[in-house]
């Protein structure tokens, strides 16, 4: 029962979460800075509250061993976030994020210098080859873009280019704290809910740099029309309902996915987030209307086939030690 309850707390946190985020990004794409400092800023406030009983609890790891950590995932946060900023529509975005394992696979052998069975490696390849397909179906997609002029049709996709360069690098950064967290944890060992406090909650001071854009959108936002329900007027702009609900959102989808970690296989928590963004996917092709041709599902069941593939070696080999 405690597991089902993850389950369905995984999948309600983290579909709500990107319907709010597209959502927002249709209709305000540059506010990725602000979206990304209030999610920043949510999960530092419950910590305070929940996690550190507002500093009274001593921290088992140094704030020099979240020093790094800090960095890379604050700047992975970023840079994944802006992306949508430049083009780049969310069912791409979502395989893209999929092509993690890929990141990590390299960046575990080169860096870590794990080993890694010809099953990871070719799931891996169909994943790789999965993000390909649906990349070149979208760049072909945007390069036939009619309702623009050619001259902003070509500024348009040096954009999009852009913000897929940015994705990349975003993977990257991820997996390489992956890797970092993993040393943290090594050296001091696990304490997640600390460390989710105080990633988040150190991250804060540096979207000073941002503090223009930021202070822009949240004028913007303020002076949105009122959100309605069922036809009665709140006098709550409807921006920040939008905001709020992202941010909640990804709270449940952070604190779901440590629950089901701690409570199933790795296999299933896999299974669990891969059909979170299968969901995602059909949300955002059927609800928002993004196009999605032939060339992107035959990208999306590879990348997907390959994801599970990776996990269920992963769960055979366990059982051979076992």
């Amino acid at each position: 029962m405690s597991a089902a309850f993850s389950i369905f707390g995984t999948l309600t946190g983290c579909i709500g979460s990107m319907t709010c985020v597209e959502s927002l990004a249709k209709e305000q794409p540059g506010a990725m800075n602000l979206l990304t400092f209030s999610t920043f800023l949510f999960i530092t406030l419950e910590g305070l509250f929940l996690t550190s009983k507002f500093l009274t609890v001593p921290n088992k790891i140094p704030f020099k061993g979240y020093l790094p950590v800090c960095a890379v995932f604050f700047f992975g946060n970023v840079i994944n976030n802006q992306a949508l900023n430049f083009h780049v529509p969310v069912p791409l975005h979502i395989i893209f994020r999929s092509g993690a394992l890929l990141t990590n696979l390299i960046m575990n052998k080169y860096l870590q210098g794990k080993q890694y069975s010809t099953q990871k490696y070719a799931s891996v390849l169909l994943i790789t080859v999965g993000i390909i397909v649906c990349t070149l179906a979208s760049a072909s997609v945007e390069k036939k873009d009619a309702a623009i002029s050619l001259e902003d049709a070509q500024k348009h996709y040096q954009e999009w280019v852009i913000g897929i360069i940015m994705l990349i690098v975003a993977l990257l950064a991820t997996s390489y704290l992956a890797v970092v967290q993993e040393n943290m944890y090594k050296k001091y060992g696990k304490h997640p809910r600390e460390a989710m406090f105080y990633i988040h909650a150190m991250s804060l001071p540096i979207f000073a740099l941002m503090g223009s854009d930021i202070y822009n959108y949240i004028i913007k936002f303020s002076y949105s029309h009122s959100y309605s329900i069922l036809g009665i007027d709140t006098g709550i702009p409807h921006l920040w309902i939008k905001l709020l609900g992202a941010c909640i959102g990804q709270w449940l989808c952070i604190l779901f996915v440590y629950r089901l970690n701690s409570e199933v296989d790795s296999l299933t928590v896999t299974l669990v987030v891969t059909l979170r963004k299968f969901l995602s996917l059909l949300i955002s092709i059927f609800w928002f209307g993004n196009v999605f041709t032939t060339q992107h599902w035959i990208g999306a069941a590879l990348v997907f086939g390959g994801t599970l593939a990776f996990s269920r070696s992963d769960t055979s080999q366990k059982q051979k030690k076992q």
